[in-house]
């Protein structure tokens, strides 16, 4: 058990680190981890509501991202063949799988530390989309581009921002490394 910032005891989830993805076993914990923030996918299952969670008999598997910073939180404890996996492991297997893996945590970490709920925006062409509440409950109102720390922002990048918010009816926010600290530009299309 740990104690959450308001001082409330919250439970210390247990995952299994296979290949790049970090597997709760337990069910009740899955759903309960779940239930805490949108956190992981259950297995088989696609948006999946909070109302129907306690119905899912199915395992979450968390990507990198998530495990960390549930970790980070203390939520979680990891383990592989027995053994405790650790932070920095972790990071690891984010720089593996994401180009850019430290800002691309930095940025998940920046937004989850803020209440909103992050998925991955394929499905829009940018990196996050970003939740208020979670995905079935609301739409997700942001989409987060990720600029590569090597450039700066072009004509294209804006477009691409003014064109795709219009189109999807959200906020598209470009992210970019300025003088080591993470700069959020967003773009909403309009008419008067």
């Amino acid at each position: 058990m740990v104690q959450d910032a308001k001082g409330r005891t919250i439970a210390k989830y247990k995952g299994v680190l296979k290949g790049d993805k970090v597997i709760v076993p337990s069910i009740d914990e899955s759903r309960a981890l779940y239930k805490l923030g949108f956190f992981g996918k259950f297995l088989g299952k696609d948006k999946i509501k909070i109302e129907e969670v306690d119905s899912v008999n199915s395992q979450i598997h968390l990507s990198p991202l998530e495990a960390l910073y549930l970790v980070e939180l203390g939520l979680l404890e990891v383990v592989d063949d027995d053994s405790v996996v650790d932070k920095d492991t972790l990071r690891e297997l984010v720089e593996k799988r994401y180009e850019h893996g430290e800002l691309v945590y930095e940025l998940y970490r920046y937004f989850r530390d803020r209440g909103y709920v992050v998925r991955s925006g394929l499905k829009f062409g940018s990196l996050y989309a970003v939740y208020e509440k979670g995905p079935g409950i609301d739409h997700a109102p942001m989409l987060v581009h990720l600029i590569d720390p090597g450039r700066n922002i072009t004509a294209l990048d804006v477009t691409r921002a003014a064109r795709l918010s219009h189109t999807v009816r959200k906020t598209f926010v470009l992210a970019v490394r300025h003088m080591n600290s993470l700069k959020l530009i967003g773009f909403e299309w309009w008419t008067p």
